[in-house]
């Protein structure tokens, strides 16, 4: 568990910061290379969870009684001392004995945890110069690693009277050489990650059924954590104040907490006629819709159901139901995946890096299904 816990944490930690990152992470996706990129997203989420993995390890498992840490472990300054640990649990006699030997095993762990960052850095910095990224992805290898020995002989830097880890040269020696051999493994990030020419950023793409749902999720990813945010806070404020949440004050601040998100996607399609997603996505409805279509796009579409998710009123879960499966279902089944809203607006949709459509031809190429 002492190996698990830590790398549990990270991915749990990451993948929460992951989900709550993706709406700007996809916006600038879409306007530096044009389009999400499985592989560019991937390698930004493994990198997260990386870097949570580093803090995690370096931290965890929190000490439970602090008054018995003093007088903490002492720091081990013997390089190579490792090589007697191992002889210590038996040897080592084949790669599987690796793994059983817990001197051994350690050393290996503390290796492979730095290759990535080796890797990570020659990537992100010198991916085509070889000599220069190994050197440079050492040295970050060793500084990090340096960090991380610091903070576990200084008990998290000095939060704590006494060190609850140990510090040991062995592990800075593992943990760079880990980090020099992950500089070798930088070419299969850069095929993960794939081509990153941003030149394709200004070319149109097709207004496929995954780039039209990734918008949909956008808007409600938007709605869910601004509404949740808000709400939150306000009720930690409302509790460390001490004023009831049943009282008249409170309901007040939260129900505009809730319709905070509505009325913000109703502000943003009014005046730009198109979604937060569609706006991500850079997709846009056309022709260019006058005040009353955009009404109708908010109104059935995330707009309508947030609002009807916030308020309540006579059969608002059943409209907000409703406008949820017309969502879906319309994503499906209309024409160009325009969606519910725009086949009812009358609206198709396009790239938005694609020639505009000129005002005077707007009435004639209107689309109807």
């Amino acid at each position: 568990m002492g190996t698990v816990l830590p790398g549990v944490v990270a991915f749990v930690i990451g993948t929460v910061l992951a989900v709550a990152a993706l709406v700007p992470w996809a916006a600038l996706q879409y306007r530096r290379h044009g389009s999400l990129g499985f592989g560019r997203s991937l390698l930004a989420f493994a990198t997260l969870v990386y870097s949570l993995a580093l803090v995690t390890y370096t931290l965890l498992p929190l000490p439970d009684d602090v008054s018995t840490l003093c007088p903490g472990p002492s720091p081990q300054f013997v390089p190579f001392t490792f090589l007697q640990d191992i002889a210590k649990e038996g040897g080592v006699s084949g790669p599987r004995s690796l793994l059983s030997n817990p001197a051994a095993a350690q050393v290996v762990f503390n290796v492979i945890l730095f290759m990535p960052l080796g890797a990570l850095v020659r990537h992100a910095v010198l991916r085509h110069r070889w000599f220069a990224g190994l050197l440079l992805g050492t040295a970050v290898g060793f500084g990090v690693s340096l960090l991380i020995e610091c903070t576990q002989l200084t008990g998290d830097w000095f939060l704590y009277p006494c060190a609850y880890r140990l510090f040991d040269v062995d592990d800075l020696l593992a943990n760079t050489t880990g980090a020099l051999l992950g500089t070798m493994a930088a070419p299969v990030i850069t095929l993960l990650a794939g081509s990153d020419r941003r030149t394709d950023a200004a070319v149109p793409r097709p207004v496929t059924f995954l780039r039209r749902a990734f918008g949909m999720l956008a808007d409600l990813l938007t709605i869910v954590f601004t509404g949740g945010l808000l709400t939150s806070g306000t009720v930690v404020t409302l509790a460390l104040l001490g004023v009831d949440e049943r009282s008249p004050l409170a309901v007040v601040l939260l129900s505009v907490c809730a319709l905070v998100a509505p009325v913000g996607q109703l502000v943003v399609v009014l005046a730009t006629g198109r979604t937060l997603g569609e706006h991500v996505v850079r997709i846009r409805p056309v022709p260019r819709p006058a005040g009353g279509r955009r009404l109708v796009r908010w109104a059935l579409g995330s707009g309508g159901w947030s609002f009807a998710s916030a308020v309540t009123f006579p059969f608002s879960g059943v409209v907000a139901f409703v406008l949820a499966v017309a969502a879906v279902v319309g994503l499906v089944v209309t024409r160009d995946r325009r969606g519910f809203a725009n086949a009812v607006a009358r609206l198709g949709v396009e790239d938005d890096r694609a020639p505009a459509v000129v005002p005077g031809r707007a009435a004639q190429e209107d689309l109807v299904d």
